[in-house]
């Protein structure tokens, strides 16, 4: 995805009309500039509105209605933590895999190409060696619960990640409605904002651990 994105971008980007996208920008509710009568956004002033958009949104959604726990989302069954896969194809193979294997989806190729799609937008590597992988919609037809899945890299996954280095932490969330993926990328955003939680899982030797460190990080949120 360009760095200077066009009305069609940031459409495609956000799955929604090109119409919506101009209407959004003529108001000023999204970021936007106009060079020579055409719209045109930046795309690190886009990603960083998304997130504030996500946040309200989750914030809002806990209001109306309980919001599921990442730690209660994950199991030992969704957490690998000696990743096999050495570059960006193979990983979104294993990590599909990892779904399918215990039961939360009822396609992995369904999965593997809807995750396929997404990175072709642009890489879901949101820096600091983490990757949060997610389909470009959701599936909720071959989704049998929801859930999210974790593996580790120890050598790290070459994945145009924004800032260019390499993915060791790899997060894949599948939801049964896009309020409930927008939560959750909200949530996982918030939870690795503390330092401390990407230290732990580059520590942890079990499967356990990392539901514990998850869960620790969310109750470190609510105190907050």
């Amino acid at each position: 995805m360009p760095e200077i994105m066009t009305l069609k971008d940031v459409a495609e980007y956000l799955r929604v009309n090109e119409r919506t996208v101009a209407k959004m920008a003529q108001e000023g509710t999204i970021p936007s500039m106009k060079v020579a009568s055409q719209w045109r956004f930046s795309k690190e002033a886009i990603d960083m509105w998304f997130t504030s958009q996500m946040q309200h949104s989750a914030r809002a959604a806990q209001g109306r209605a309980p919001r599921p726990e990442l730690s209660d989302l994950i199991s030992t069954e969704t957490v690998k933590l000696d990743l096999e896969s050495r570059d960006k194809a193979s990983l979104l193979d294993e990590m599909s895999a990892l779904l399918a294997d215990s039961g939360v989806v009822s396609s992995q190729k369904r999965l593997l190409d809807a995750l396929v799609e997404r990175e072709r937008l642009c890489s879901t590597g949101i820096g600091r060696g983490t990757a949060f992988l997610h389909p470009r919609r959701v599936i909720g037809e071959i989704v049998k619960r929801p859930a999210l899945a974790f593996g580790r890299s120890s050598e790290g996954i070459e994945f145009e990640a924004v800032d260019r280095e390499p993915v060791h932490f790899f997060f894949l969330d599948c939801a049964t409605s896009d309020r409930m993926h927008l939560s959750l990328l909200a949530r996982l955003s918030r939870v690795l904002s503390d330092g401390g939680l990407i230290v732990r899982l580059g520590e942890v030797e079990r499967p356990e651990e990392v539901v514990e460190a998850l869960k620790a990080a969310e109750n470190r949120l609510i105190t907050q």
